[in-house]
């Protein structure tokens, strides 16, 4: 081995320690109208990534389903002084991209921009004038529409959309989590104007907006920032989401849904834990254990590397405001399907009452740890963790505790979690396919 070598190797192991540790030092700050504001410095390079998170994800939609995401759609269509083609122009003449968000929970403004201020200025220029002066011209909420209901009507064709769209309407009923964030043909053909107006005034202001931003600035220059950006939104009170009062309630039920396909689209799962939940990182390991690692988990060693029912099997936990869902998905041949159902079912009973292997704890807490700097490993990475940090209320020192606090979860807690969030003798098992898959 010669000495650059010897160097090299020397270097990686005594660094080896640190690779697993994040060091993201995390600053906040609350602007003059009550705007809470998450920021670190990166000097990688000369961007800034701003995203502007609002309370304003589907739950919002109240009847109008699918309101939410029309109306950040249509938000770069028009200013009262400028019109959609002008506003593109304005981003593309600095390099910089506009876009939006909107999912179950939340919604977001998101923009990147060089650093350097003839870049950055006319920039955020154009984002101010977007969240303080939107209008909506008709012809663009027509032509918006429209593109909504043609992905809705591709949508009902795709085996893949119409068994998630089911089985989330199965988990919660009624409750805004139970519909697409998209909407449906009926509930956008009834939106008009007007409601995207009024939607715009009650949720796109600051009583409901927090602010992540990544960037090589000063601090002075991101408070200045901030301030600008704060100053753009409007005030108005909060709408109540209308989930505030969601109680678990897991009920055993198994549908069969005929669609013309050759592959059987399979969905098992229920209710499981809020975003912040003491249980979160123990089920987090659990899961990644069972199904959520790819070919090291145990839905895919059994289904797919022993009996060949699957390429692909995989389960996730994923906590939201409220009760989000625990979900295994599997596409198998529609002859297959029922097999695949029983063992999936068998597999989480047993997994719910003896927990993983020591060895299998092992591994998944060094994979996960050693594999944690890759999750933020890029500007982006750590402006969507910012962001979760402050919308959803967490530690400022999440990203800094992560690993650790891995590294201590042991069996019992996972065995403890399984049995306090997942009840498997009451879960929803939905089926999607032709004759061959049903019962």
């Amino acid at each position: 081995m010669n000495k650059t070598i010897k160097t090299i190797y020397f270097l990686i192991i005594m660094t080896q320690a640190n690779l697993t540790q994040a060091d993201v030092e995390i600053s906040k700050y609350v602007t003059k109208n009550g705007v809470e504001i998450l920021y670190t410095k990166s000097e990688n390079i000369p961007m800034i990534d701003i995203k502007i998170t609002f309370d304003a994800g589907s739950n919002k939609d109240g009847e109008l389903k699918g309101l939410s995401m029309l109306t950040h759609s249509l938000l770069d269509e028009g200013t009262s002084k400028m019109n959609s083609e002008a506003i593109a122009s304005a981003f593309e003449s600095t390099g910089a991209i506009f876009s939006t968000s909107v999912n179950k929970d939340k919604s977001s403004v998101s923009l990147r921009s060089l650093a350097d201020k003839k870049y950055l200025e006319p920039s955020v220029k154009m984002l101010l004038k977007i969240l303080s002066d939107s209008v909506f011209p008709k012809s663009e909420v027509i032509l918006q529409k429209e593109r909504t209901l043609s992905s809705i009507s591709e949508d009902k064709s795709d085996p893949s959309e119409v068994s998630s769209n089911l089985f989330f309407k199965e988990i919660y009923g009624n409750y805004a989590y139970g519909f697409p964030s998209i909407g449906s043909e009926e509930s956008i053909e009834k939106i008009k104007r007007k409601d995207i107006i009024n939607f715009y005034k009650e949720n796109i202001n600051s009583s409901n907006a927090s602010i992540a931003i990544v960037s090589s600035l000063s601090k002075k220059d991101i408070i200045n920032l901030s301030e600008k950006i704060s100053k753009s939104l409007s005030f108005s009170s909060p709408k109540k989401n209308g989930l505030n009062n969601f109680q678990k309630n897991n009920k055993k039920k198994y549908i069969f849904k005929k669609f013309n396909s050759e592959q059987a689209h399979i969905y098992i799962g229920g209710q499981s834990i809020k975003r912040g939940s003491k249980n979160h990182l123990p089920l987090y390991v659990g899961n990644y254990i069972f199904g959520g690692s790819g070919f090291s988990a145990r839905l895919m060693k059994e289904l797919r590397v022993k009996r060949g029912l699957t390429y692909g099997v995989y389960s996730y936990i994923y906590p939201m405001k409220n009760i989000g869902p625990f979900v295994v998905g599997i596409e198998t041949k529609a002859e297959q399907a029922q097999e695949s159902v029983r063992l999936i079912h068998k597999m989480l009973k047993e997994f719910h009452a003896n927990g993983p292997t020591d060895k299998e704890l092992t591994h998944a807490k060094e994979a996960i740890i050693n594999g944690f700097p890759l999750r933020i490993d890029s500007n982006q990475d750590i402006l969507n963790y910012l962001s979760m940090i402050n919308y959803y209320d967490l530690p400022i020192n999440y990203l800094n505790t992560f690993t650790d606090k891995i590294s201590k979860i042991t069996k019992k807690d996972i065995l403890r979690a399984f049995k306090e969030e997942i009840d498997v003798n009451n879960l929803i098992t939905l089926v999607v396919g032709n004759e061959k898959a049903k019962k």
